[in-house]
């Protein structure tokens, strides 16, 4: 049984095509707007839960379950984002542990 030896292979630098470069470009707005928009919403929904808890503490005629509910929702949220987050950071951390 003969095992033919490995052949080397130059390996060059990695080059975009022409059109990708563009497409890059192009995305980098739309994410942001898309992270921006998405933070607006969280606190919305931060803010709406703390003023539904605030009016209950101050007496007013609002449903404890509503307050309740509205409370769950910004939590779920904000524990969603912190764990984008985090994935986030991750991949981050692991791309610049890569060795070249």
């Amino acid at each position: 049984m003969n095992i033919a030896p490995i052949a080397a292979v130059s390996i060059g630098p990695i080059s975009m095509p022409e059109g990708a470069i563009g497409e890059v470009a192009q995305s980098g707005p739309q994410f942001m707007q898309m992270v921006g928009s998405t933070i607006d919403e969280l606190n919305s929904s931060l803010n709406g839960a703390d003023a539904s808890v605030r009016a209950l503490a101050a007496g007013e005629n609002v449903p404890a379950h509503d307050v309740m509910i509205a409370m769950e929702h910004a939590h779920l949220k904000l524990q969603f984002a912190v764990e984008v987050r985090n994935r986030i950071i991750d991949a981050y951390q692991n791309l610049t542990n890569m060795q070249l």
